[in-house]
């Protein structure tokens, strides 16, 4: 395999890494959670799933483009990810639409990968330098 001679040209393996979860995520709010959360009572749940999905999307863009901020934006949903299974179903009680007790694992491993590549990827400066 023939290597890159200009390697500030593409993406670095950490910036790869974070888009490649944060896509992951992002269909994953597309194909379960959006139509999950629609429908719940009330409509917060999916304007709250759909805003995730669109700052996924663009964090997704930004690292394309070598934006930095890529990370902050798809982190908030990453964090969200972690921690949305307390709010929908222990404290509000929501059973899981598959009735499986251990699906909201996936998310939340979805998210920590995505807080630890950001973190890889945030200390990586020659990624960002253009």
């Amino acid at each position: 395999m023939k290597r890159n001679k200009n390697p500030s040209r593409g993406l670095s393996v950490p910036v790869q890494a974070a888009m490649a979860m944060m896509f992951i995520l992002f269909v994953h709010k597309l194909v379960r959670e959006i139509p999950g959360s629609l429908k719940l009572e009330g409509s917060i749940g999916g304007i709250a799933t759909i805003t995730a999905a669109v700052m996924l999307a663009l964090a997704i863009v930004f690292l394309y483009f070598k934006n930095r901020w890529g990370l902050i934006l798809g982190a908030i949903p990453a964090v969200w990810a972690t921690l949305q299974w307390i709010l929908v179903h222990v404290i509000q009680g929501n059973p899981d639409q598959n009735g499986v007790w251990w699906y909201p694992i996936f998310p939340i491993v979805q998210g920590a990968l995505i807080i630890y590549f950001s973190i890889l990827a945030w200390r990586d400066d020659e990624s960002f330098s253009h």
